[in-house]
């Protein structure tokens, strides 16, 4: 099949895409959470700014109250998923782990919630051999879902957690939730002071979930970008489905495999799913990862009752936090 425009490749990506999401796919992981939050109150909260290929995010770091300038502990990266910011995060996990006496990040991806997203010039720059300021006209582009950048902020993140100075920077962990599941673990596996990783919810088998998408469209559609028949970043005009929250980069997202890290996965992994998984296959994605290194690594597999944004509620969301700090507690505070 040969694309003859964008806007073609767009409804059809959104429409296989479309066929992988519930009926609230629209609801952000906040409206499917529950009233079970710890109070920011009850823990130590601090604005951030992290730097992550020349962009701004905006992080939050909890802390257990009353920690001496001398005391160290270990840091968790909290990752969110598809559309989802540091205030998901906020709502029902990183207080809960920072109380139970670890050092704990959230952040925005770029282009999502309070952090900047990458710019567009208007025109063409001059060229010269220094840098210097100049007034230009942009466009701020928002909301894109490109899982090969958003790798990019997670190390980033990491990176800035490590270097906390009352965080155990060879003694870190990272959870990651529903599409962030996926880029907690190539984090993971290219960083040996990892130790922990929870993968809650995650679609990990790119390949295999996008296989309706064949490689060659990809190939055209990244010619077309290259060129500059098509926009640089995906847009509003691309958006044809309003049950999908921000516009993802389809290119990307067939580039990006998780599949391929595992052989250096060194951290003590515990991976979440749900019984009545609707975007995705469990048992091409959380199950074949752990059969995959159940046998070498420190591992467990772990199935509760409902589908994705059950996940998020009730007795699921308590036994899956519950379950996430005793892992991180079990491998990270002995």
């Amino acid at each position: 099949m040969i694309i003859k425009s964008y806007s073609t490749f767009i409804i059809m990506s959104t429409l296989y895409l479309s066929s992988l999401l519930p009926g609230n796919a629209n609801a952000s992981a906040t409206d499917a959470l529950g009233d079970f939050s710890a109070s920011v109150s009850e823990v130590d909260h601090e604005v951030v700014t992290i730097w992550s290929q020349g962009v701004r995010l905006e992080g939050d770091i909890y802390k257990p109250k009353g920690l001496k300038a001398s005391d160290k502990l270990p840091g968790i990266l909290m990752v969110p998923g598809w559309g989802g910011n540091k205030k998901n995060i906020e709502k029902n996990y990183a207080p809960h782990f920072a109380k139970q006496g670890f050092i704990v990040l959230s952040f925005d991806f770029k282009s999502w919630g309070q952090s900047d997203g990458p710019v567009v010039l208007a025109e063409k720059l001059s060229t010269g051999d220094k840098a210097e300021e100049i007034n230009v006209k942009v466009t701020h582009i928002r909301q894109i879902i490109n899982p090969l950048s958003m790798v990019e902020d997670v190390r980033a993140a990491l990176y800035f957690l490590g270097s906390e100075p009352q965080v155990m920077s060879n003694n870190l962990g990272i959870w990651g939730t529903s599409m962030g599941g996926g880029l907690a673990l190539v984090a993971a596996a290219n960083d040996d002071r990892v130790k922990a990783l929870v993968s809650q919810l995650a679609p990990l088998n790119y390949k295999y979930n996008l296989r309706m998408i064949p490689d060659q469209q990809m190939r055209q559609v990244e010619a077309m970008a290259a060129r500059g028949i098509i926009p640089p970043y995906p847009g509003p005009k691309s958006k044809v489905n309003p049950m999908l929250r921000g516009f993802p980069d389809w290119v990307a997202m067939k580039r990006f495999d998780p599949m391929l890290h595992l052989s250096d996965l060194k951290a003590a992994t515990l991976i979440m799913d749900v019984k009545d998984e609707k975007l995705f296959e469990n048992k091409e994605n959380g199950k074949l990862v752990y059969d995959s290194i159940k046998d070498r690594l420190a591992s467990r597999y772990l199935t509760f009752p409902g589908e994705h944004y059950d996940m998020y509620k009730g007795d699921n969301l308590n036994k899956g936090r519950a379950e996430a700090i005793e892992w991180f507690t079990m491998y990270l505070q002995k």
